[in-house]
């Protein structure tokens, strides 16, 4: 088994999410180097930036194709609805990793593998 496979597994047992356990949320994470750290250990700006913008483009953009083409003139609304919703889902995903945090009891990625690996 691969390392990084092995560490997932060994960070679900302990109760972090899944999907908390690979280096991003979205499907391109298997496409990622498997030796970046998880998710859990990244820092939570740059988990709130990253969630955050990609939420806003993908919710409106598919808002834009299903249902508000038919009314372009109100665009500013579109705008700003897309922008909170990303801001909404960044600050979930930031919550749900402060909260896996507290449950594993370390926040540094080299010190959890110092712990558990070495």
């Amino acid at each position: 088994m691969e390392k990084a496979k092995f560490i997932q597994k060994h960070l679900i047992e302990k109760g972090v999410p899944a999907d908390l356990t690979r280096p991003t949320v979205f499907i391109w994470s298997k496409y990622k180097k498997p030796s970046q750290k998880p998710l859990i250990f990244q820092s939570p700006a740059k988990t709130f930036i990253a969630y955050s913008s990609s939420m806003g483009l993908l919710w409106g953009t598919l808002m834009w194709v299903f249902f508000w083409y038919s009314e372009p003139e109100h665009w500013i609304t579109y705008l700003i609805a897309s922008s909170l919703f990303g801001i909404f889902m960044g600050l979930i995903n930031v919550f749900r990793t402060i909260k896996a945090r507290k449950l594993l009891g370390e926040t540094s990625w080299e010190n959890w593998c110092k712990q558990n690996y070495q």
